[in-house]
C-alpha cells in the first residue's frame, strides 16, 4: 500500500509542477530594446514647374534604407497565458536624395539644360502596435510570447519642391545651388506579428530578444499637390531589458 501512495503522491507533485511551468505567474511584463529595421523602402519622385514660359522638371530617388530602431513594449496577462499589449517604435533615418532637373533655355524654345544635384532629407517613421500575446513557459527561465494585431503607423517624410540654380549668359549650363525640401506626413493602419524570447536571470529582470513584422502604406500628399502612397515599417529584429511583476 505505501509504494502505490508514494507513487500518486509524485505524480500529482510533478502535475502541480508542470501546471506551474505551463503558466506565467506575472501579471505584468516590460521591454526596452535597440533593434533594427531591415526592411527599406525607396521611392522616386518627379514633379513639373513653370520657368521661361515652358515647362520643366525635376525627379528625386528617395533610397530609403534601414536604420536603427527604438523600441518599448507592455503586456498584460488576462486570462491563463492569454494577454494584451502595445508596443511603441520610432524609426529616423538622415539620407541624401539625388536630384535631376532638366530646365528650360532662356533663348532657345524646346531646349532644356540638365540640371544634377542632392538633397539632405530624413525619414521618421512611428508605430503604435497594438496585440493580443499568447506566453509560452519554455523551462524554468525562459519564456516564449508571441503575438498579432493591428499597428498604426504615421510617416514623416522630407521630400524636394523646388531646385534653385544659378546661371549666366551664354546660360546654356545652371550651376546647381540647393534643393528646397518640404515636409509631408500621413497616417494608415497596418498589422503586425513577431515573438519575444526572454530570458530571466533574477524573479523580476532578465534579457530578451524580439523579431516583429509590421506593415502599412501611407498615403500622402506631396507638394504640388499630388498624391503618393509610401511603404512603411517592415522586419525589425533587436533585443534589451526585460521586467516582470
Amino acid at each position: 500500500m505505501r509504494t502505490p501512495t508514494l507513487l500518486l503522491v509524485a505524480a500529482l507533485t510533478c502535475g502541480a509542477a508542470a501546471d506551474a511551468l505551463a503558466q506565467p505567474q506575472e501579471r505584468v511584463a516590460i521591454s526596452v530594446n535597440g533593434a533594427v529595421q531591415t526592411t527599406r523602402h525607396p521611392f522616386s519622385d518627379r514633379f513639373d514647374f513653370q520657368v521661361n514660359r515652358e515647362t520643366g522638371n525635376t525627379e528625386a530617388e528617395y533610397p530609403v534604407e534601414g536604420d536603427l530602431v527604438i523600441d518599448g513594449s507592455v503586456v498584460i496577462r488576462l486570462w491563463k497565458n492569454l494577454g494584451a499589449g502595445v508596443a511603441v517604435s520610432q524609426f529616423t533615418r538622415d539620407e541624401t536624395v539625388t536630384t535631376r532637373s532638366n530646365i528650360p533655355h532662356p533663348f532657345f524654345f524646346g531646349t532644356l539644360r540638365e540640371l544634377t544635384g542632392d538633397a539632405s532629407v530624413t525619414r521618421t517613421e512611428r508605430g503604435i502596435h497594438v496585440h493580443a500575446a499568447y506566453t509560452v513557459p519554455l523551462v524554468q527561465s525562459l519564456r516564449l510570447t508571441i503575438f498579432a494585431g493591428p499597428s498604426f503607423i504615421r510617416v514623416e517624410q522630407d521630400v524636394v519642391s523646388s531646385v534653385q540654380y544659378d546661371e549666366s549668359f551664354p546660360f546654356d549650363t545652371p550651376t546647381f545651388r540647393r534643393a528646397d525640401v518640404t515636409r509631408v506626413s500621413g497616417d494608415a493602419v497596418g498589422f503586425n506579428a513577431g515573438a519575444d524570447v526572454a530570458w530571466m536571470f533574477t524573479r523580476n529582470i532578465g534579457i530578451g530578444g524580439v523579431a516583429r513584422f509590421a506593415r502599412a502604406t501611407v498615403d500622402v500628399d506631396f507638394p504640388g499637390p499630388r498624391a503618393k502612397s509610401l511603404d512603411a515599417a517592415g522586419f525589425t529584429g533587436g533585443g534589451g531589458l526585460r521586467i516582470v511583476f
